[in-house]
């Protein structure tokens, strides 16, 4: 097996891993965990080592890669003031690899437009699986695949996902490389496999409620279009393409319906906690970490809209107030789950998840920065291939721009255990070499 070769079975193997990882099942997890992180070091390997054998034809953009050097710096140097220093070297670590894999992927591939669409089609494939294993995972086990119905939101679909949002983010991010593929292909059967990874990849997403993910999506296909093509009424239907997208997913993800106040006020226990709890105990009347906000007595859930419902303005706000007690620093890189606590009625989650909000809060208005800086970088790489490579820039600025807006909602970016994490930053980092210039 060619070198080559090894890294297009690498790479959505390791995605898959990733994603089983981040499973709700325990004994997935125990098997996914050592195995993601074995994957993620040798798909480092050979992709460095690919990248070696190209050197010559290598010219790097460094503003792009200066600024993840400079972000995987910064992160480092924070154990020495992180609350939790060692998880903060292992994090960092494990940040390090995804970054300097999807560096190596780009330079391996640096002289070779067919080889560049080649990776995008194994970053694909790793989705389509992940999305596969959902499908069998319901097939099976069709209770554990489906998250109940609440008073707020009807049942989602969540597959091999520890939630609904888990494996939505991977779906969002890969998108435009579906259109991708299915604009190229040069047989019906080419175009009939895009096609059928789209709709697979979209009605995993739709099913999931994921409307994070959802946003993310149109966000990416929209870019995608208005980059590949130049006339206008190819850009009119880039858009129209995108808002028929989100209005189908809107109204399938809608089919199913919350519990009725009847049904939702039956599931109310003493107490929101599913551990027993006596008259005595602080927590047997309502948890401690809903008490911002709290009202005595049953009352409905919150309006879960489009745009809003799931508390997370609160959560925001919260956040913000806390990296503000470190601006300039933060309390080291991978601790945001740490350092966060929730304490909003509205709110569930470990985390603030705000991509930017959590880079604040591990590594202060210097992590911050060199986030933006490495998203811009990228950003004006791509831009810059568009004159020499149109619908290659165009797949990887969707992706970007997905991922640029999923992080508005999500705390992923940073994160190598993440589904999302290696897709995105393997396609971003494309442009990065100027050879296709």
């Amino acid at each position: 097996m060619s070198l080559e070769s090894a890294i297009l079975v690498a790479l959505p193997a390791t995605i898959v891993a990733v994603a089983c990882g981040s499973s709700w099942s325990t004994g997935l997890r125990d098997v996914a965990h050592p195995a993601r992180a074995i994957l993620l070091v040798a798909l480092c390997a050979l992709a460095v080592v690919h990248a070696a054998g190209r050197r010559a034809a290598l010219r790097p953009v460094t503003a792009p890669l200066l600024a993840a050097g400079a972000l995987v710096a910064v992160a480092a140097v924070s154990s020495a003031w992180s609350v939790a220093p060692r998880h903060t070297v292992a994090r960092a670590a494990g940040f390090f690899l995804v970054l300097l894999a999807a560096a190596a992927l780009a330079a391996g591939v640096a002289d070779d437009r067919r080889a560049a669409r080649r990776l995008l089609a194994s970053v694909l494939v790793g989705a389509v699986a992940v999305a596969l294993v959902g499908l069998l995972v319901y097939a099976v086990w069709p209770n554990d695949a489906v998250q109940a119905a609440t008073g707020q939101v009807g049942a989602r679909f969540r597959g091999v996902g520890e939630n609904p949002n888990t494996a939505a983010m991977l779906f969002a991010v890969t998108l435009p490389l579906a259109v991708l593929l299915g604009l190229e292909a040069r047989s019906a059967r080419g175009r009939l496999a895009a096609a059928a990874a789209f709709a697979l990849l979209a009605g995993s997403l739709a099913m999931s409620g994921s409307r994070g993910a959802l946003f993310g999506a149109v966000a990416g296909v929209l870019v995608f279009g208005l980059a590949a093509v130049v006339r206008p009424a190819g850009r009119l239907a880039a858009v129209a393409g995108a808002a028929v997208l989100g209005f189908a997913a809107v109204g399938l993800g809608s089919l199913p319906e919350p519990l009725s106040a009847t049904e939702a006020a039956k599931l109310k226990s003493p107490s929101a906690n599913t551990e027993r709890r006596t008259p005595n105990d602080a927590e047997y009347s309502f948890r401690l970490e809903d008490e911002l906000g709290y009202r005595s007595g049953y009352r409905p859930p919150a309006s879960h809209s489009l745009i809003g419902g799931s508390g997370r303005r609160e959560a925001w706000r919260g956040a913000l107030r806390q990296g503000d007690a470190r601006l300039i620093a933060g309390y080291g890189f991978g601790t945001e789950e740490t350092v966060f606590v929730d304490r909003y009625a509205d709110f569930q989650g470990g985390v603030p998840e705000n991509s930017y909000l959590g880079a604040y809060l591990q590594l202060g208005a210097v992590g911050v920065l060199a986030l933006l800086a490495l998203l811009a970088g990228l950003a004006f790489t791509g831009v810059r291939l568009l004159a020499r490579d149109r619908r290659l820039a165009a797949a990887s600025l969707g992706v970007l721009g997905a991922g640029a807006v999923l992080a508005l909602v999500q705390s992923y970016l940073y994160v190598a255990g993440n589904t999302a994490t290696l897709a995105l930053w393997a396609c971003a980092f494309l442009p990065t070499v100027r050879a296709f210039e």
